[in-house]
C-alpha cells in the first residue's frame, strides 16, 4: 500500500491536538506538488512529511492552543522522552528565577539543544543549566520538530539528549488577536492570556511582508494552604518535612549540650509549632510557601522579508520578559547569642543540666517579618538577519548574524531581614525570641528588613553562520544532496553578587561572588543524503567544533533508510557527541546555601541519637549547608548515540512505529548529590568540612559555625559542586500510531499515540562508584519513569472539533522506601476542549483541564520546598475550565 502522504499529514495535523505524532511518509504521488523544506537534523530540502533516517516528531502549535496549553512549558509535557525535573514552580525556595527546562531523556537539560527557526538560544542567566522556556513565544510558534536521535551534526554535538526546534510563523499578513482565561474549581492558580498579531504586505504578491506580535500571559499563585495534598509537610506515618527553626524561638546551650523552647510545655504554638522534637519545637515551612508561583510572561516579535530577486532577506527580533515571584517561609535566624541577665533569658521550665550562668545559642523564624519574597526579572532578547537564496543555478544558499542575550536581576522584596541587627536587638535585649513582639519590637524587626537587588547575571551569544546544498551525481537512488556549513560564535558570561545585601542574609543562600568568562567556537559541518538505490538512503554528516578553552572534537554521524516496499520501512543511526561544560559550569558562583533534605550528622547524631558533643537542635534532623555551584576542573562530556526503527502503514487510515534507542555518556556533569555525600559519608569524607576544620572567618560566614558553635566539630558545610560523575547509559523504544476514519453521518475521527519506555537507565555518582539503576526509582534527586504517554481522540464535524488528551507517566518507589507510601501512584491527567469556528474569522474553545479532578499521588520526596507530592512531575491545579476566543481581520 503507497503512504498517502500530503493527505495523511493533512488530517493529523489537524487532528494532533496536544499530542505529538512521529509523522509518515514515503514517495509522492506524481501529480502532487509538494514543497521542500528543512527538517530538524538535515540542512538537505526535503518535503516536511517525509520519513527520513531520524526519527523527527513535528507537533502542531496551532491544536495546542486550542486545547488549553498557555506556554511552552505546558507543551513539553506533551513530549513522551521529555524527563524534565525543573518547571517554574522550581523558584520556589531554590532560586531558579522561575526557568523552565526541556530535558529529553532525562540525562540533563544541558544536554536538549533548544533552537527557534534553527538557530541556538542563549542560555537562562542565573546558574540554569539550558534555555528558559518562557523565553519562546506560543503564540507565535508554527510547529515544534523534536529530533529524537541524539547528538546532530548539523547544529551542534552537544545535542545529546535530541533538538526540540520551534519553527515560528514566515510569512503572516492578515490580523489576529486572541484572549483566553483558566479558572480552577479550587482557589488560586488562574491564568489569563491575550496576543495581538498583525501582518502587512504579501511576499507571494508585493515581494515583503512584516509582521509583529504582542502576547501577554499571567499565572496566579496557589498557596500550599489551599491544596490539601500540599498544606502541610507533618503526615504521621508518611511525612515529617520540618525545621528545627521555628517561631518562638528554640534555644541550645553548647557548653551543656540542653536545649529548649519556652513553649513546648503547653504544645508549642501550633498550627505550624509543633512538639515533634523532645526538648524544642519543630516548625511545619511547608505551610507558608506556594506550590505555584505567581508569574507574568510578555513577548514582542516581529520578523520583516523582503524579495530581492531570487534572493529572500529577513529580520527576526524577539523580545521576552519573565518576571517570578517565589515567597517561602519567614527568615530563620540562627547563631543567635543571648547572655544571662538579659531580660528575656530562660529563667522558668528549665531542663536537668542548664547552667543559668552560661549563654545560650537561639534559632528564630522570623515569622514576624512575613513571608521571605524573591522577586527575578528575566529578559531575552533575539536578533537574526538571514539572505537565502539560489546560486550557481542548483545551489541554495542560507547566511545569517545572529545575537542571543539573556539577563536576570533577583531582588529580596519582603521578609529577609538582617540578621546583624536582629542579633545585635537579641544581644542588647531589645528583641525577644521567645514570644510575639511588642509595638516597639515589631518596629525594630521591620527596620531591619531589606528589600534590595542581591545578584545580576548576563550571558550572550554572537555569531555568524553560512550553508550551501544542492546535488551532484547520479546514483541508482537518485542524484546526492549535499550540503557544507560555517559557523562562528562568540559567548560571554557575566555573574555578580551585591556583596553587602548577600553578607548580612545568610537564608539567601548566597556569598559574596563575581564571575565572567567567555569563548570562541568555530565549526565546520558536511552532510550528505546518498540514495544508493531507489529502496536504500544513507544520511552521512560530520561535525569539527573548536573551542578556545577545549580545543577541537570531530564527530560523525550516520543514518540509513530502507524501504523495501512503500507501506514498510526501516531506519537507524549512530553519532558520537561532545559537550564542552558551559560557561556557568565553569565559573557560576560557588554558594553555601541550604541543602534541601534534612540529615542526622552522622557523627554526632548517628541514627538519630545524639552522641558526644552532639545537639539535637543542631545535629539531628536539620538540614545542613551545602556548597553549589560551578568548577573550572570540569571535562567535556562524551557520546555514543544509536537508533533502530521501523514504521509501518498497512492502509491509508493506519500507521505504527517503534524507534529503539540507546545512548552511552562518559564524564556526565552535574551537581553531585547532597544525597550521596550524607547517605556514605565514610567514602565522601573529602566533601564534608566541619566547623574546626574551617578558617575563623569561613566560620563567622556560617550560622551553624559562628557566635557559640564556633571551632565546633559540627558539619559547615558539604561540597556538590557541578562535578564529572561518571558514566550514565540508558536505553529505551519510543512508539507512535495514527488512526483516521471518516464517516459520512457522523464525521472524522483520528486517534493519536506516542509513549516511551525506558528501558534502563543506570549513573554512576563519582567515576569509581557502581552504576545505579534509576528507572521506576526515585535516585538522588529524582525518578526516571519507566513508561510515559500521550493518547489523543479527536472529532471533527462541520464547524465543530472536540479532543480529548490523556497524559500519563507510571508510579515509582518513592526517595524514602520505608514506612507507609514507599511508592508513588501512576499519574494520569484528562482533558477535553471543543472548538466552534461556525461565526465567520471567530473561533471559540472552551475545555476542562484535569476533567476528572486528579489530586496529585504523594510522595516524601524532600528535594523540593512544596511538601507531599513531586511538583516537578504534577500539576497541582486541579480540575480548571478554560475558555479562547480568537478573531481575525
Amino acid at each position: 500500500m503507497m503512504f498517502r502522504q500530503k493527505r495523511i499529514h493533512v488530517l493529523t495535523v489537524c487532528a494532533l491536538g496536544a499530542g505529538a505524532l512521529a509523522m509518515s511518509s514515503t514517495l509522492t504521488l506524481a501529480q502532487e506538488k509538494v514543497e521542500r523544506v528543512e527538517i530538524t537534523g538535515s540542512a538537505i530540502k526535503r518535503t516536511i512529511n517525509e520519513e527520513t533516517a531520524l526519527p523527527v516528531t513535528i507537533i502542531d502549535a496551532k491544536q495546542l492552543r486550542e486545547s488549553g496549553i498557555t506556554s511552552v512549558e505546558e507543551a513539553m509535557n506533551v513530549i513522551s522522552g521529555n524527563q524534565t525535573t525543573q518547571g517554574s514552580g522550581q523558584s520556589v525556595g531554590l532560586f531558579t528565577g522561575g526557568a523552565a527546562l526541556a530535558n529529553l531523556r532525562g540525562i540533563g537539560s544541558n544536554k536538549t539543544l533548544v533552537l527557534l527557526n534553527g538557530r541556538r538560544l542563549a542560555s537562562f542567566a542565573f546558574q540554569v543549566p539550558g534555555v528558559d522556556l518562557n523565553s519562546i513565544p506560543l503564540a507565535v510558534v508554527e510547529r515544534i520538530e523534536v529530533l529524537r536521535d541524539g547528538a546532530s551534526a548539523i547544529y551542534g554535538t552537544d545535542a545529546i539528549g535530541g533538538v526540540i526546534n520551534f519553527i515560528t510563523k514566515r510569512d503572516f499578513s492578515t490580523g489576529e488577536i486572541s484572549a483566553e482565561m483558566t479558572h480552577p474549581k479550587e482557589n488560586g492558580g488562574g491564568e489569563s492570556r491575550i496576543t495581538l498579531t498583525k501582518g502587512i504586505g504579501s511576499l507571494d504578491k508585493d515581494g515583503w511582508n512584516l509582521w509583529a506580535s504582542y502576547d501577554n500571559r499571567n499565572q496566579d499563585a496557589i498557596a500550599a494552604v489551599d491544596r490539601q495534598f500540599g498544606a502541610t509537610g507533618v503526615i504521621p506515618g508518611k511525612l515529617n518535612k520540618t525545621s528545627g527553626t521555628t517561631f518562638p524561638g528554640n534555644w541550645t546551650q553548647p557548653s551543656t549540650g540542653v536545649s529548649g523552647n519556652p513553649t513546648l510545655a503547653t504544645g508549642c504554638v501550633p498550627p505550624f509549632s509543633l512538639p515533634l522534637a523532645s526538648t524544642s519545637c519543630r516548625y511545619d515551612y511547608t505551610a507558608a510557601i506556594d506550590l505555584i508561583p505567581p508569574q507574568n510572561t510578555e513577548t514582542i516579535t516581529a520578523r520583516g522579508n523582503l524579495k530581492l530577486g531570487s534572493h529572500l532577506a529577513s529580520l527576526e527580533v524577539l523580545h521576552a520578559s519573565n518576571t517570578n515571584v517565589a515567597r517561602v517561609a519567614p527568615d530563620p535566624v540562627t547563631g543567635i547569642t543571648m547572655n544571662p541577665g538579659t531580660p528575656f533569658f530562660p529563667t522558668t521550665g528549665l531542663p536537668a543540666g542548664f547552667d543559668p550562668a552560661a549563654p545560650i545559642s537561639v534559632g528564630w523564624r522570623m515569622v514576624p517579618g512575613g513571608r521571605r519574597t524573591n522577586e527575578t526579572d528575566a529578559f531575552s532578547d533575539r536578533v537574526v538577519a538571514t539572505l537565502k537564496g539560489s546560486m550557481f543555478t542548483d545551489w541554495d544558499y542560507e547566511a545569517g548574524l545572529f545575537w542571543n542575550q539573556s539577563r536576570a536581576t533577583d531582588m529580596i522584596t519582603d521578609g529577609y531581614v538582617n540578621a546583624t541587627l536582629i542579633k545585635a536587638g537579641v544581644l542588647a535585649g531589645t528583641l525577644n525570641p521567645f514570644a510575639t513582639p511588642t509595638t516597639a519590637q515589631q518596629a525594630l524587626i521591620d527596620a531591619a528588613k531589606l528589600r534590595a537587588t542581591d545578584g545580576t547575571a548576563s550571558g550572550s551569544t554572537t555569531g555568524a553562520d553560512f550553508r550551501l546544498s544542492g546535488e551532484v551525481g547520479n546514483l541508482p537512488g537518485g542524484k546526492i544532496g549535499v550540503s557544507a556549513g560555517l559557523e562562528t560564535r562568540k559567548e560571554k558570561y557575566q555573574n555578580d553578587t551585591v556583596d553587602d545585601v548577600v553578607n548580612n542574609v545568610p537564608s539567601l543562600g548566597r556569598a559574596p561572588f563575581h564571575a565572567n568568562g567567555n569563548r570562541d567556537v568555530n565549526a565546520f559541518t558536511l552532510e550528505a543524503l546518498v540514495p544508493i538505490h531507489k529502496t536504500f538512503e544513507l544520511q552521512l554528516a560530520t561535525r569539527t567544533d573548536h573551542y578556545s578553552d577545549f580545543g577541537s572534537t570531530t564527530n560523525p554521524k550516520i543514518g540509513f533508510k530502507f524501504q523495501p516496499v512503500q507501506s514498510f520501512l526501516l531506519r537507524g543511526s549512530y553519532n558520537k557527541g561532545f559537550r564542552a561544560p558551559t560557561l556557568d559550569d565553569l565559573y557560576g558562583p560557588q554558594n553555601i546555601t541550604y541543602s534541601a533534605n534534612a540529615y542526622d550528622d552522622p557523627l554526632l547524631c548517628p541514627g538519630g541519637v545524639v552522641a558526644a558533643g552532639g545537639i539535637a537542635s543542631r545535629d539531628c534532623g536539620q538540614q545542613v549547608q551545602a556548597q553549589i555551584g560551578g568548577n573550572p576542573n570540569l571535562k567535556p562530556e562524551k557520546s555514543k548515540t544509536h537508533t533502530f526503527g521501523v514504521v509501518f502503514q498497512p492502509n491509508r487510515d493506519l500507521q505504527l512505529s517503534v524507534d529503539y534507542w540507546k545512548i552511552e555518556l562518559t564524564n556526565t556533569i552535574n551537581a553531585f548529590p547532597e544525597t550521596a555525600v550524607m547517605g556514605n559519608p565514610v567514602q565522601y569524607a573529602n566533601r564534608i568540612f566541619r566547623c574546626n576544620q574551617l578558617s575563623a572567618a569561613v566560620q563567622a560566614t556560617l550560622d551553624r559555625c559562628s557566635g557559640l558553635f564556633a571551632n565546633s566539630n559540627a558539619i559547615g558545610y558539604i561540597v556538590t559542586l557541578s562535578d564529572n560523575l561518571g558514566v550514565t547509559n540508558t536505553d529505551g523504544l519510543d512508539f507512535g500510531a495514527s488512526y483516521l476514519f471518516k464517516t459520512d453521518r457522523f464525521g472524522r475521527f483520528a486517534m493519536t499515540y506516542n509513549g516511551t519506555r525506558v528501558n534502563s537507565y543506570k549513573y554512576q555518582n563519582s567515576p569509581d562508584d557502581p552504576l545505579k539503576e534509576n528507572v521506576g526509582v526515585f535516585q538522588d534527586t529524582s525518578p526516571v519513569f519507566k513508561w510515559q504517554h500521550v493518547l489523543n481522540v479527536n472529532h471533527m464535524l462541520g464547524h465543530w472539533s472536540t479532543l480529548l488528551t490523556m497524559r500519563y507517566k507510571s508510579g515509582y518507589v518513592d526517595q524514602n522506601p520505608g514506612g507507609e507510601g514507599n511508592n508513588v501512584s501512576a499519574y494520569t491527567l484528562t482533558d477535553l476542549s471543543t472548538t466552534y469556528t461556525g461565526f465567520k474569522n471567530f473561533a471559540l474553545t472552551a475545555g476542562v483541564k484535569n476533567l476528572f479532578d486528579k489530586d496529585p499521588p504523594f510522595s516524601n520526596q524532600g528535594v523540593t520546598f512544596q511538601q507531599g507530592y513531586d511538583p516537578r512531575f504534577t500539576d497541582p491545579t486541579g480540575r480548571a475550565y478554560f475558555l479562547r476566543g480568537s478573531y481575525k481581520f
